[in-house]
């Protein structure tokens, strides 16, 4: 097998950029931040766990993993900043980022699963397991966070 669809980290997060630019988010991952991040910025923090399974697709290969991912979400406090989108609206920019994250993650068909995932490598199960916020009079941040199945074949 290629040594490289060992590097879980990136080629996972390269994928879940790939689907977050679709949606018209600019996602930030490790790989991208060299210096200070724009006041609205949403970045992905992924950790990946052990094998979940002692199952083998391949002869003496793991290839079913475990892992988390948390997506956080920063905008600067603005006051009176409604976003209006089709009939309803949004109670600021940041309510409208969230909003647009969860069903990104929650969402993803499978034909975006083989497009973004196009190798060995690919999400089988992404499962919420909570949301954090924080505020202070200068921003906001929530922090949705996952659970994650991948495989490797």
């Amino acid at each position: 097998m290629d040594v490289t669809n060992y590097d879980f980290e990136s080629k996972l997060e390269q994928g879940f950029k790939s689907l977050f630019n679709t949606a018209g988010i600019n996602l930030y991952i490790a790989d991208d931040v060299d210096g200070e991040l724009p006041d609205e910025n949403v970045r992905l923090e992924l950790s990946v766990g052990g094998a979940i399974s002692n199952e083998h697709l391949t002869a003496g290969n793991y290839d079913n993993y475990g892992g988390s991912i948390d997506i956080n979400i920063q905008t600067p406090r603005v006051s009176g900043d409604q976003v209006a989108i089709g009939e309803g609206q949004f109670a600021s920019r940041h309510a409208e980022l969230v909003a647009i994250a969860r069903k990104t993650m929650e969402e993803i068909p499978a034909a975006v699963l083989t497009a973004n995932w196009p190798n060995a490598l690919s999400p089988t199960k992404i499962t919420p397991t909570g949301t954090e916020r924080d505020n202070d009079a200068e921003s906001r941040s929530t922090t949705l966070s996952y659970s994650l199945q991948f495989r490797i074949t």
